[in-house]
């Protein structure tokens, strides 16, 4: 999945193409967690003050230690937990990001991840990075968008409830020989591209799975991006390792 950031005009890859220009790789030392309530991602910990390792990553933490944490920028604030082994390498108005640190990211073609974005669009079917006109962003009406594109293969949705908000779920995949638009040879069709403080555009190709989980936030979304490289997992090995840190997931309202 493309990404393109404000900050760089970096592509990042990850879970269908990412690129992140000028981002270092993640610290060794991970920020550990208090004993008490949740981290602050601005603050210090048992273990010194954390940093962000990903100069485009706002107020990230890096590597993790098992624990309690809480986003500092993203709106609406997540409290969440994670288990040894995970990375938060963005933290920013409308982007979060987490992976396992065995997961490599840096690859053309991306690693597996978990992205929480706010008020996402539909990308332009047209391969613009835009968003596709007359489309909402509800969660029901970009579900409708999704289950009309040709190509595209969309499971039923199925109504969640994630962190007190509710919306519906839904697991994408492509047709055989599907070549909508082509990203630096890599074909796919556009899923999703932020509203300018969300910051985004992803692709969803044909060696990714791809499970979007859009919920109800006032008017608009708050979505959560599932993408696994089949290279790395199977999509049931992936979605069960991040079951847990999803199930953990608390937004402020």
């Amino acid at each position: 999945m493309y990404t393109r950031t404000a900050a760089s005009g970096a592509l990042v890859a990850a879970a269908f193409i990412a690129l992140l220009s000028g981002c270092s790789s993640p610290s060794s030392d991970a920020a550990a967690p208090s004993s008490g309530p949740a981290v602050d991602g601005s603050g210090s910990n048992s273990s010194g003050a954390s940093f962000c390792p990903n100069p485009h990553g706002g107020s990230c933490l890096g590597p993790l230690t098992a624990g309690e944490y809480r986003t500092t920028t993203f709106e609406p604030q997540i409290d969440y937990t994670v288990p040894d082994g995970w990375t938060n390498f963005e933290d920013l108005p409308g982007n979060f990001w987490l992976f396992q640190q065995q997961d490599s990211q840096e690859s053309a073609r991306g690693g597996s991840y978990l992205g929480i974005y706010s008020n996402i669009h539909a990308a332009a079917i047209d391969c613009r990075e835009a968003w596709q006109d007359g489309v909402g962003i509800t969660p029901t009406e970009l579900v409708d968008w999704y289950q009309s594109v040709p190509g595209l293969i969309v499971s039923e949705p199925l109504p969640v409830t994630v962190g007190g908000l509710e919306g519906l779920q839904v697991d994408l995949s492509l047709e055989p020989g599907v070549a909508t638009c082509s990203f630096d040879g890599n074909v796919g069709i556009p899923l999703i591209i932020g509203d300018g403080v969300s910051d985004l555009h992803h692709v969803i190709l044909h060696d990714l799975d791809v499970r979007l989980v859009l919920l109800e936030w006032g008017d608009g979304n708050v979505t959560l991006e599932i993408t696994n490289a089949v290279a790395q997992h199977s999509p049931e090995e992936f979605r069960s390792q991040l079951q847990p840190v999803i199930d953990s997931l608390v937004f402020q309202q």
